[in-house]
Protein backbone atom coordinates (compact mmCIF):
# COMPACT_ATOMS: atom_id res chain seq x y z
CA UNK A 1 0.00 0.00 0.00
CA UNK A 2 1.32 3.60 -1.07
CA UNK A 3 3.47 5.24 1.82
CA UNK A 4 1.19 8.35 1.00
CA UNK A 5 -1.42 6.80 2.86
CA UNK A 6 -0.08 5.13 5.59
CA UNK A 7 -3.34 5.13 7.64
CA UNK A 8 -5.45 2.43 8.54
CA UNK A 9 -8.19 1.04 6.35
CA UNK A 10 -11.71 -0.20 7.47
CA UNK A 11 -13.69 -2.23 5.33
CA UNK A 12 -17.45 -1.66 6.06
CA UNK A 13 -19.22 -5.59 5.67
CA UNK A 14 -22.29 -6.33 5.87
CA UNK A 15 -22.33 -9.70 5.04
CA UNK A 16 -23.52 -9.08 1.74
CA UNK A 17 -21.90 -9.63 -2.20
CA UNK A 18 -21.14 -5.95 -2.81
CA UNK A 19 -19.11 -5.67 0.93
CA UNK A 20 -17.72 -9.12 0.88
CA UNK A 21 -16.80 -8.60 -2.51
CA UNK A 22 -15.02 -5.36 -1.54
CA UNK A 23 -13.65 -7.47 1.89
CA UNK A 24 -12.05 -10.16 -0.13
CA UNK A 25 -10.23 -7.93 -2.91
CA UNK A 26 -8.35 -6.06 0.26
CA UNK A 27 -7.73 -9.10 2.13
CA UNK A 28 -6.41 -10.47 -0.88
CA UNK A 29 -3.92 -7.29 -1.37
CA UNK A 30 -3.09 -7.74 1.98
CA UNK A 31 -2.47 -11.59 1.40
CA UNK A 32 0.38 -10.64 -1.21
CA UNK A 33 1.63 -7.58 -0.20
CA UNK A 34 5.04 -7.31 1.98
CA UNK A 35 4.01 -7.71 5.71
CA UNK A 36 6.05 -4.29 5.97
CA UNK A 37 4.08 -2.37 3.66
CA UNK A 38 0.87 -3.43 5.50
CA UNK A 39 -1.32 -0.51 6.81
CA UNK A 40 -3.58 -1.87 10.23
CA UNK A 41 -7.15 -2.91 9.05
CA UNK A 42 -10.33 -3.81 10.43
CA UNK A 43 -13.71 -4.66 9.24
CA UNK A 44 -16.88 -4.04 10.91
CA UNK A 45 -19.44 -6.42 10.67
CA UNK A 46 -23.34 -5.17 12.52
CA UNK A 47 -24.99 -7.49 14.79
CA UNK A 48 -28.15 -6.11 15.92
CA UNK A 49 -28.72 -9.13 17.69
CA UNK A 50 -31.88 -9.58 16.26
CA UNK A 51 -30.30 -10.63 12.53
CA UNK A 52 -32.52 -13.26 10.81
CA UNK A 53 -31.24 -16.90 12.31
CA UNK A 54 -30.01 -18.33 9.20
CA UNK A 55 -27.97 -15.66 8.38
CA UNK A 56 -26.60 -14.74 12.28
CA UNK A 57 -25.04 -18.50 11.74
CA UNK A 58 -23.42 -17.43 8.10
CA UNK A 59 -22.05 -14.37 9.66
CA UNK A 60 -20.44 -16.43 12.96
CA UNK A 61 -18.65 -18.80 10.63
CA UNK A 62 -17.30 -16.63 8.44
CA UNK A 63 -16.30 -14.03 11.31
CA UNK A 64 -13.93 -16.78 12.50
CA UNK A 65 -12.92 -18.43 9.20
CA UNK A 66 -11.33 -15.10 8.23
CA UNK A 67 -9.87 -13.97 11.65
CA UNK A 68 -8.46 -17.48 11.97
CA UNK A 69 -6.58 -17.44 9.08
CA UNK A 70 -5.61 -13.56 9.42
CA UNK A 71 -4.13 -15.12 12.51
CA UNK A 72 -2.30 -17.96 11.35
CA UNK A 73 -0.84 -15.81 8.19
CA UNK A 74 0.74 -13.03 10.99
CA UNK A 75 -1.71 -10.27 9.25
CA UNK A 76 -2.70 -6.83 10.88
CA UNK A 77 -6.28 -7.59 10.21
CA UNK A 78 -9.27 -7.80 12.63
CA UNK A 79 -13.12 -8.50 11.82
CA UNK A 80 -14.78 -6.92 14.21
CA UNK A 81 -18.12 -7.01 15.41
CA UNK A 82 -20.48 -4.13 16.39
CA UNK A 83 -23.21 -4.83 18.82
CA UNK A 84 -26.01 -2.35 20.57
CA UNK A 85 -25.11 -1.54 23.82
CA UNK A 86 -27.61 -2.73 26.25
CA UNK A 87 -29.47 -0.26 26.82
CA UNK A 88 -30.20 0.17 23.13
CA UNK A 89 -30.47 -3.76 22.20
CA UNK A 90 -34.38 -3.76 20.25
CA UNK A 91 -36.36 -5.88 22.85
CA UNK A 92 -34.79 -3.54 25.87
CA UNK A 93 -36.33 -0.83 24.01
CA UNK A 94 -39.19 -2.42 22.27
CA UNK A 95 -41.10 -4.86 25.41
CA UNK A 96 -38.75 -2.63 27.97
CA UNK A 97 -39.60 0.74 27.61
CA UNK A 98 -42.20 -0.28 25.35
CA UNK A 99 -41.38 1.56 22.37
CA UNK A 100 -43.60 0.66 19.40
CA UNK A 101 -42.45 -1.13 16.52
CA UNK A 102 -39.99 0.86 14.14
CA UNK A 103 -42.17 3.14 11.38
CA UNK A 104 -40.15 5.03 8.37
CA UNK A 105 -41.18 8.10 10.34
CA UNK A 106 -40.16 7.10 13.31
CA UNK A 107 -36.86 4.71 12.68
CA UNK A 108 -35.30 4.44 15.94
CA UNK A 109 -34.27 1.32 15.20
CA UNK A 110 -30.84 2.45 12.66
CA UNK A 111 -29.70 4.56 14.81
CA UNK A 112 -29.49 2.46 17.95
CA UNK A 113 -28.15 -0.82 17.00
CA UNK A 114 -26.27 0.27 13.81
CA UNK A 115 -25.18 3.44 13.39
CA UNK A 116 -24.11 3.95 17.20
CA UNK A 117 -22.07 1.02 17.58
CA UNK A 118 -20.22 1.37 14.12
CA UNK A 119 -19.24 4.62 15.33
CA UNK A 120 -17.90 3.63 18.36
CA UNK A 121 -15.87 1.53 16.57
CA UNK A 122 -14.73 3.67 14.06
CA UNK A 123 -13.68 6.64 16.78
CA UNK A 124 -12.07 4.03 18.81
CA UNK A 125 -9.63 2.89 15.33
CA UNK A 126 -9.08 6.47 14.34
CA UNK A 127 -7.90 7.72 18.02
CA UNK A 128 -5.11 5.09 18.13
CA UNK A 129 -4.45 5.10 14.72
CA UNK A 130 -5.02 8.85 13.83
CA UNK A 131 -6.25 8.42 10.41
CA UNK A 132 -8.40 5.66 8.18
CA UNK A 133 -9.53 5.41 4.98
CA UNK A 134 -12.90 3.53 4.97
CA UNK A 135 -14.11 1.65 1.94
CA UNK A 136 -17.45 1.07 0.95
CA UNK A 137 -19.24 -1.55 -0.83
CA UNK A 138 -21.21 0.50 -3.73
CA UNK A 139 -22.30 0.12 -6.79
CA UNK A 140 -23.79 2.72 -9.43
CA UNK A 141 -25.31 -0.19 -11.36
CA UNK A 142 -27.72 -0.39 -7.80
CA UNK A 143 -30.38 1.98 -8.21
CA UNK A 144 -30.52 5.50 -9.54
CA UNK A 145 -30.32 6.95 -5.91
CA UNK A 146 -27.30 4.80 -5.18
CA UNK A 147 -26.07 6.44 -9.22
CA UNK A 148 -26.69 9.95 -7.32
CA UNK A 149 -25.42 9.25 -4.08
CA UNK A 150 -22.48 8.25 -5.36
CA UNK A 151 -21.96 10.95 -8.36
CA UNK A 152 -22.88 14.10 -5.80
CA UNK A 153 -19.86 13.45 -3.37
CA UNK A 154 -15.88 15.09 -4.25
CA UNK A 155 -13.72 12.45 -5.58
CA UNK A 156 -9.90 13.67 -5.65
CA UNK A 157 -7.76 12.06 -8.59
CA UNK A 158 -6.79 9.47 -6.17
CA UNK A 159 -10.33 7.66 -5.74
CA UNK A 160 -11.04 9.38 -2.15
CA UNK A 161 -13.80 11.89 -0.87
CA UNK A 162 -14.07 13.08 2.29
CA UNK A 163 -16.12 11.35 5.04
CA UNK A 164 -18.86 13.86 6.47
CA UNK A 165 -18.82 12.66 10.24
CA UNK A 166 -15.11 12.06 10.51
CA UNK A 167 -12.29 14.36 10.36
CA UNK A 168 -9.30 12.45 9.52
CA UNK A 169 -11.70 9.34 7.91
CA UNK A 170 -11.40 9.17 3.75
CA UNK A 171 -13.67 6.92 1.86
CA UNK A 172 -12.91 4.81 -0.78
CA UNK A 173 -15.32 2.87 -3.12
CA UNK A 174 -13.82 0.62 -5.34
CA UNK A 175 -16.31 -1.44 -7.47
CA UNK A 176 -18.87 1.39 -7.99
CA UNK A 177 -18.49 0.81 -11.64
CA UNK A 178 -19.14 -3.07 -11.19
CA UNK A 179 -22.18 -4.65 -12.47
CA UNK A 180 -23.89 -7.27 -10.19
CA UNK A 181 -22.85 -9.98 -12.72
CA UNK A 182 -19.16 -8.88 -12.45
CA UNK A 183 -19.49 -9.37 -8.69
CA UNK A 184 -21.23 -12.82 -8.69
CA UNK A 185 -18.24 -13.89 -11.57
CA UNK A 186 -15.44 -12.76 -9.20
CA UNK A 187 -16.79 -14.39 -6.50
CA UNK A 188 -18.40 -17.37 -7.14
CA UNK A 189 -15.86 -18.51 -10.63
CA UNK A 190 -12.60 -16.37 -10.94
CA UNK A 191 -10.99 -15.68 -6.83
CA UNK A 192 -11.83 -18.68 -4.50
CA UNK A 193 -11.52 -16.76 -1.11
CA UNK A 194 -8.40 -16.85 1.10
CA UNK A 195 -9.41 -17.82 4.23
CA UNK A 196 -10.26 -21.30 2.79
CA UNK A 197 -14.62 -21.29 2.95
CA UNK A 198 -16.23 -21.10 -0.33
CA UNK A 199 -19.23 -18.87 -1.00
CA UNK A 200 -21.50 -21.69 -1.55
CA UNK A 201 -23.59 -20.28 1.76
CA UNK A 202 -23.84 -16.95 0.54
CA UNK A 203 -25.05 -17.94 -3.04
CA UNK A 204 -27.90 -19.94 -1.20
CA UNK A 205 -28.90 -17.19 0.92
CA UNK A 206 -29.04 -15.18 -2.44
CA UNK A 207 -31.12 -17.75 -4.38
CA UNK A 208 -33.29 -18.56 -1.75
CA UNK A 209 -34.51 -14.72 -0.83
CA UNK A 210 -35.85 -11.93 -2.68
CA UNK A 211 -35.39 -8.11 -1.97
CA UNK A 212 -32.04 -6.33 -2.13
CA UNK A 213 -28.49 -6.77 -0.17
CA UNK A 214 -28.67 -4.31 2.91
CA UNK A 215 -25.82 -1.98 2.65
CA UNK A 216 -23.83 -1.15 5.74
CA UNK A 217 -25.42 1.81 7.44
CA UNK A 218 -23.02 4.66 8.33
CA UNK A 219 -25.71 7.49 8.47
CA UNK A 220 -29.62 8.24 9.37
CA UNK A 221 -29.71 9.65 5.40
CA UNK A 222 -29.33 5.90 3.68
CA UNK A 223 -32.52 3.71 3.63
CA UNK A 224 -33.61 0.72 5.52
CA UNK A 225 -32.84 -2.65 5.35
CA UNK A 226 -36.24 -3.60 5.38
CA UNK A 227 -37.07 -6.54 3.85
CA UNK A 228 -33.44 -7.47 2.43
CA UNK A 229 -32.01 -10.50 2.31
CA UNK A 230 -29.47 -9.65 5.37
CA UNK A 231 -31.90 -7.43 8.10
CA UNK A 232 -33.48 -7.70 11.23
CA UNK A 233 -36.01 -10.72 11.34
CA UNK A 234 -38.30 -8.39 12.91
CA UNK A 235 -37.92 -5.55 10.59
CA UNK A 236 -41.62 -3.91 10.55
CA UNK A 237 -40.38 -0.62 8.14
CA UNK A 238 -41.97 -2.85 5.27
CA UNK A 239 -45.50 -4.39 4.96
CA UNK A 240 -44.29 -7.80 4.16
CA UNK A 241 -40.66 -9.52 4.98
CA UNK A 242 -40.12 -11.01 1.60
CA UNK A 243 -36.52 -12.02 2.35
CA UNK A 244 -37.90 -14.09 5.21
CA UNK A 245 -41.05 -15.57 2.49
CA UNK A 246 -38.24 -16.45 0.54
CA UNK A 247 -36.32 -18.39 3.27
CA UNK A 248 -39.44 -19.95 4.33
CA UNK A 249 -40.80 -21.18 1.15
CA UNK A 250 -37.02 -22.28 0.13
CA UNK A 251 -37.07 -24.98 2.91
CA UNK A 252 -36.58 -22.74 6.25
CA UNK A 253 -39.74 -23.58 7.51
CA UNK A 254 -38.91 -23.39 10.91
CA UNK A 255 -38.65 -19.32 10.59
CA UNK A 256 -42.69 -19.09 9.63
CA UNK A 257 -43.38 -18.65 13.59
CA UNK A 258 -40.63 -16.29 13.28
CA UNK A 259 -42.81 -14.63 10.62
CA UNK A 260 -45.92 -14.29 12.01
CA UNK A 261 -44.83 -12.38 15.67
CA UNK A 262 -42.60 -9.94 13.33
CA UNK A 263 -46.49 -9.95 11.71
CA UNK A 264 -48.00 -9.76 15.02
CA UNK A 265 -45.26 -6.39 16.53
CA UNK A 266 -46.57 -4.67 12.98
CA UNK A 267 -49.78 -4.78 13.86
CA UNK A 268 -49.69 -4.22 17.18
CA UNK A 269 -48.39 -0.70 17.11
CA UNK A 270 -51.36 0.76 14.75
CA UNK A 271 -53.92 -1.25 17.74
CA UNK A 272 -54.73 1.78 19.74
CA UNK A 273 -55.71 -0.54 22.42
CA UNK A 274 -52.45 -1.30 23.23
CA UNK A 275 -50.87 1.91 22.95
CA UNK A 276 -51.10 4.82 25.91
CA UNK A 277 -53.18 7.72 24.88
CA UNK A 278 -50.97 10.20 25.66
CA UNK A 279 -46.78 10.64 24.81
CA UNK A 280 -44.87 11.41 27.98
CA UNK A 281 -44.46 15.00 26.69
CA UNK A 282 -48.45 15.61 27.32
CA UNK A 283 -49.44 15.54 23.62
CA UNK A 284 -52.78 13.42 22.60
CA UNK A 285 -51.51 10.74 19.96
CA UNK A 286 -50.35 6.86 20.17
CA UNK A 287 -47.94 6.90 23.13
CA UNK A 288 -46.20 3.80 23.71
CA UNK A 289 -47.21 0.09 24.32
CA UNK A 290 -49.48 0.29 27.90
CA UNK A 291 -47.83 -2.39 30.07
CA UNK A 292 -50.45 -4.96 29.66
CA UNK A 293 -49.49 -4.77 26.03
CA UNK A 294 -45.55 -5.40 27.14
CA UNK A 295 -46.29 -8.26 28.88
CA UNK A 296 -48.06 -9.76 25.64
CA UNK A 297 -45.53 -8.98 22.98
CA UNK A 298 -43.07 -10.84 25.57
CA UNK A 299 -45.44 -13.33 26.22
CA UNK A 300 -45.94 -13.97 22.39
CA UNK A 301 -41.96 -13.49 22.04
CA UNK A 302 -40.98 -16.76 24.13
CA UNK A 303 -43.94 -19.05 23.16
CA UNK A 304 -42.27 -18.15 19.35
CA UNK A 305 -39.04 -19.04 20.54
CA UNK A 306 -40.60 -22.14 22.18
CA UNK A 307 -42.03 -23.59 18.96
CA UNK A 308 -38.53 -21.95 16.99
CA UNK A 309 -36.33 -24.18 19.76
CA UNK A 310 -38.51 -27.02 19.01
CA UNK A 311 -37.87 -27.00 15.90
CA UNK A 312 -33.87 -26.88 16.25
CA UNK A 313 -33.82 -23.01 16.64
CA UNK A 314 -31.95 -20.98 19.00
CA UNK A 315 -32.84 -17.82 21.71
CA UNK A 316 -34.07 -14.92 20.30
CA UNK A 317 -33.89 -12.87 23.56
CA UNK A 318 -31.28 -13.47 26.08
CA UNK A 319 -31.10 -13.57 30.00
CA UNK A 320 -29.64 -10.40 30.39
CA UNK A 321 -32.45 -9.05 28.29
CA UNK A 322 -34.83 -10.02 30.32
CA UNK A 323 -33.21 -9.02 33.55
CA UNK A 324 -33.54 -5.79 32.25
CA UNK A 325 -36.96 -5.64 30.57
CA UNK A 326 -37.96 -6.72 34.43
CA UNK A 327 -36.03 -3.44 36.45
CA UNK A 328 -37.34 -1.17 33.67
CA UNK A 329 -40.85 -3.05 34.18
CA UNK A 330 -40.31 -2.31 37.86
CA UNK A 331 -39.43 1.22 37.30
CA UNK A 332 -41.92 1.91 35.35
CA UNK A 333 -45.05 -0.15 36.58
CA UNK A 334 -44.47 -3.50 37.60
CA UNK A 335 -44.72 -4.25 41.38
CA UNK A 336 -45.41 -8.38 41.04
CA UNK A 337 -42.10 -8.91 38.92
CA UNK A 338 -43.96 -9.75 35.94
CA UNK A 339 -41.09 -10.35 33.77
CA UNK A 340 -39.76 -13.16 35.76
CA UNK A 341 -43.16 -14.35 36.23
CA UNK A 342 -43.92 -14.91 32.50
CA UNK A 343 -40.28 -15.79 31.70
CA UNK A 344 -41.13 -18.80 34.23
CA UNK A 345 -43.67 -19.99 32.03
CA UNK A 346 -41.55 -20.88 29.40
CA UNK A 347 -38.53 -22.33 31.08
CA UNK A 348 -36.50 -18.90 31.52
CA UNK A 349 -35.18 -17.24 34.38
CA UNK A 350 -35.59 -20.60 36.36
CA UNK A 351 -33.03 -19.58 39.23
CA UNK A 352 -34.17 -15.97 39.58
CA UNK A 353 -36.62 -15.98 42.85
CA UNK A 354 -40.03 -13.92 42.39
CA UNK A 355 -40.12 -11.34 45.08
CA UNK A 356 -41.95 -7.92 46.48
CA UNK A 357 -39.31 -5.82 44.84
CA UNK A 358 -37.52 -2.77 46.61
CA UNK A 359 -36.54 -0.76 43.64
CA UNK A 360 -32.95 -0.49 42.96
CA UNK A 361 -31.18 2.68 40.78
CA UNK A 362 -31.08 1.23 36.97
CA UNK A 363 -28.68 3.14 34.59
CA UNK A 364 -31.37 2.37 31.83
CA UNK A 365 -33.72 5.22 33.63
CA UNK A 366 -34.07 8.89 33.49
CA UNK A 367 -33.51 9.17 37.30
CA UNK A 368 -34.83 12.83 36.34
CA UNK A 369 -38.39 11.21 34.83
CA UNK A 370 -41.19 12.86 36.39
CA UNK A 371 -44.76 11.21 37.54
CA UNK A 372 -45.35 7.72 38.57
CA UNK A 373 -41.35 6.77 38.04
CA UNK A 374 -40.40 9.36 40.23
CA UNK A 375 -43.23 8.75 43.21
CA UNK A 376 -42.40 4.90 43.33
CA UNK A 377 -38.77 5.86 43.13
CA UNK A 378 -39.48 7.95 46.96
CA UNK A 379 -42.06 5.46 47.96
CA UNK A 380 -39.48 3.03 47.56
CA UNK A 381 -36.58 5.08 49.40
CA UNK A 382 -39.17 5.59 52.34
CA UNK A 383 -39.69 1.87 52.31
CA UNK A 384 -35.74 1.41 52.85
CA UNK A 385 -35.48 3.82 55.12
CA UNK A 386 -37.75 2.92 57.39
CA UNK A 387 -37.63 -0.55 57.63
CA UNK A 388 -41.38 -0.95 56.65
CA UNK A 389 -42.75 -4.60 56.89
CA UNK A 390 -46.08 -4.40 55.32
CA UNK A 391 -45.51 -5.55 52.13
CA UNK A 392 -49.34 -5.28 51.24
CA UNK A 393 -49.42 -1.64 52.10
CA UNK A 394 -46.40 -1.27 49.72
CA UNK A 395 -48.12 -3.13 46.80
CA UNK A 396 -51.40 -1.67 47.32
CA UNK A 397 -49.89 1.65 46.89
CA UNK A 398 -47.21 0.87 43.65
CA UNK A 399 -50.59 -0.78 42.24
CA UNK A 400 -52.39 2.58 42.61
CA UNK A 401 -49.17 4.50 40.78
CA UNK A 402 -49.19 1.69 38.09
CA UNK A 403 -52.57 2.25 37.20
CA UNK A 404 -52.34 6.62 36.81
CA UNK A 405 -49.27 6.01 35.29
CA UNK A 406 -50.76 3.72 32.83
CA UNK A 407 -53.47 6.29 31.97
CA UNK A 408 -50.88 8.77 31.69
CA UNK A 409 -48.59 7.09 29.23
CA UNK A 410 -45.81 7.44 30.60
CA UNK A 411 -42.78 6.24 29.12
CA UNK A 412 -39.21 6.49 27.54
CA UNK A 413 -38.63 10.30 26.56
CA UNK A 414 -38.48 10.22 23.21
CA UNK A 415 -42.30 9.14 22.70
Amino acid sequence: MSQKYKRAWIITFSGGKDSTCVLQLMYEMITKLPKDELNPTYAILSDTLVEAPNVAVYFKNIVKAINLDAKTRGLPFEIIVAHPSPQNEFWVNLIGKGYPSPTRIFRWCTERLKINPMKSIVKNIVEKHGSAIMTLGVRKSESMNRRRSIEKRTVSEDGFSKHDDYENVLIYSPITEWLTEDVWSYLTTQNPPPWGISHAKLFSLYSQASGDECQFIIDKSQSSCGGSRFGCWVCTLVNEDKSMQGFIKSGESSLAVLNEFRNFIKEARENRSMRCDFKKDGSFSPGPFTSSARKEILRRLLRAEAEFKACGGSELISDEQLGMIAKIWEKEFDSESSCITISKEFGRMQNIEISTPILEDVDLIDTTSKGGEAAKRIISEIVRKEGIKDNEIYEIIMKNIDDETAKLGESDDIL
